[in-house]
C-alpha cells in the first residue's frame, strides 16, 4: 500500500486534486468529512465541543454551528488547539478504520488540511502539497465564497505558512493558473511517479536508477535560500504541461531531501536505531541539506541488540526496498543496502551493524 498525505492551504486547490486522484483510482480518506462526522448530533465529539465552548456553538436544530465555532477559534490559537485536541484523535481513529479496509496494493490518499500543523508528514511515503500564492488564495475566497478580505487573510494566517508547508513537501502541485492545468499536472504526477512508486513498493524492488532526473541548477536548492516568509516554487502549473521530468515529478518547490527521508525512517524504526547521513563530507544528522532534492545517502546504525532482518523489513515498508543486486543480506552481511522505490529520487539507505563481540 502506498500512503500519500495530501495537504494545502485554504483555497489552494487541494480538494480539486483529491477529486482527480480519486477519479484516477486512489482511495481517498477526507479528513474534513471525517471531522464533520465525528461532531454530528448524538456523538461524544459534539458533547465534548459543547462542554468546552458552551451551548452558543449549537444551532437551533441541535447541530454544530460551524460559523459560530469558527469565530471563537480562528482568532485564538489556544482555542484552536483545544478544539483540535477533541477532533483530531477521533478523525485519526476513523481514518485508520477506513485504511484497514483498503486493498493491500491500493494508493491511499489522506486529504489532511492541517497535516503540517499536526506534524504528520513523516508517516507518509509521499507528501503532496498543493500550493498557490496567498494573494491569489484571498482573491478566490472573496470571489467564490463571498468572504470579507480581512476574514480571508485571517484564515490563511491561522494555518501554516506556505514556506512551512513546502518544507514538508515531497511533491508540489502549483495552482496558479487554470484549473485544467492543475488537473493535468495531477494526472502527470499520478502516471509518472505515483503509479510506478506503488508498483515498485508492491513488488519489493527499488526504482530503476535510470528513472531519476539528473541533478541540475533548477533543482539544486529548489525552494531554499529564500528569505523569511519568501517562497520560490521555481515552476508554474503550466510548466508541467510543457514537459520535463522534474516538473512532472513535482520536485521544483521541494527542499531538504535528506531531512525529509531521515524523518520517514526515524518515524518507522525503533527508538534505539540511529539514522544519519552516509554521504562523504555531509552535514551531521538533523541539519537541513538543501543542496540536492534528488539524491541522498542515509545510514541506519543498529545497536548490538537490534535485529538486522527486522530493521530491513521496516526500511522496506517505509519506501526503501532492499537492493539485492548491489549487495548485502539481512542474514549474512554487516551492511544491507536499500534504495527508494520512488522513481523521482535516488535515495540509498545502508543498514549497518556493529561488530559482534568475540
Amino acid at each position: 500500500m502506498l500512503r500519500i498525505g495530501l495537504t494545502g492551504g485554504i483555497a489552494a486547490g487541494k480538494s480539486a486534486v483529491a477529486a482527480e486522484l480519486g477519479r484516477l483510482g486512489a482511495v481517498i480518506v477526507d479528513a474534513d468529512l471525517l471531522a464533520r462526522a465525528v461532531v454530528e448530533p448524538g456523538t461524544e465529539g459534539l458533547d465534548e465541543v459543547v462542554a468546552a465552548f458552551g451551548p452558543g456553538v449549537l444551532g437551533t436544530d441541535g447541530a454544530l454551528d460551524r460559523p459560530a465555532l469558527g469565530r471563537l477559534v480562528f482568532r485564538d490559537r489556544s482555542e484552536r488547539e483545544r478544539l483540535n485536541a477533541i477532533v483530531h484523535p477521533r478523525v485519526r481513529a476513523e481514518a485508520a478504520r477506513l485504511i484497514e479496509r483498503a486493498p493491500g496494493d491500493a494508493v491511499v490518499v489522506e486529504d489532511i488540511p492541517l497535516l503540517v500543523e499536526t506534524r504528520q508528514a513523516a508517516r507518509f511515503h509521499l507528501v503532496i502539497v498543493v500550493d498557490a500564492p496567498d494573494e491569489q488564495r484571498i482573491a478566490r475566497m472573496v470571489e467564490r465564497r463571498g468572504m470579507d478580505p480581512g476574514d480571508a487573510r485571517q484564515r490563511i494566517t491561522a494555518q501554516a505558512s506556505r514556506a512551512e508547508r513546502l518544507a514538508a513537501a515531497d511533491a508540489v502541485l502549483v495552482n496558479d493558473r487554470a484549473l485544467n492545468d492543475l488537473l493535468t499536472a495531477t494526472t502527470v504526477l499520478w502516471e509518472r511517479r505515483i503509479v510506478p512508486f506503488r508498483d515498485n513498493l508492491a513488488a519489493g524492488r527499488p526504482a530503476p536508477r535510470s528513472d531519476g532526473p539528473e541533478a541540475s541548477p533548477t533543482l539544486a536548492g529548489a525552494g531554499a535560500g529564500a528569505g523569511a516568509g519568501a517562497v520560490d516554487t521555481a515552476v508554474s502549473s503550466a510548466d508541467v504541461v510543457a514537459g520535463g521530468d522534474a516538473a512532472a515529478w513535482g520536485l521544483p518547490g521541494t527542499s531538504g531531501l535528506e531531512r525529509r527521508m531521515t524523518g520517514k525512517l526515524v518515524a518507522a524504526l525503533s527508538a534505539g536505531m540511529r539514522v544519519g547521513s552516509a554521504a562523504p563530507g555531509s552535514a551531521t544528522q538533523g541539519l537541513d541539506r538543501t543542496d540536492d532534492v534528488v539524491r541522498a545517502h542515509l545510514q541506519v546504525r543498529l545497536g548490538q541488540e537490534d535485529d538486522r532482518a527486522e530493521a530491513s523489513t521496516v526500511v522496506t515498508a517505509a519506501g526503501f526496498p532492499r537492493d539485492a543486486e548491489r549487495g548485502g543480506s539481512p542474514s549474512t552481511g554487516a551492511l544491507v543496502l536499500h534504495r527508494s522505490a520512488d522513481p523521482a529520487i535516488d535515495v540509498t539507505v545502508t543498514i549497518s551493524s556493529p561488530p559482534r563481540p568475540d
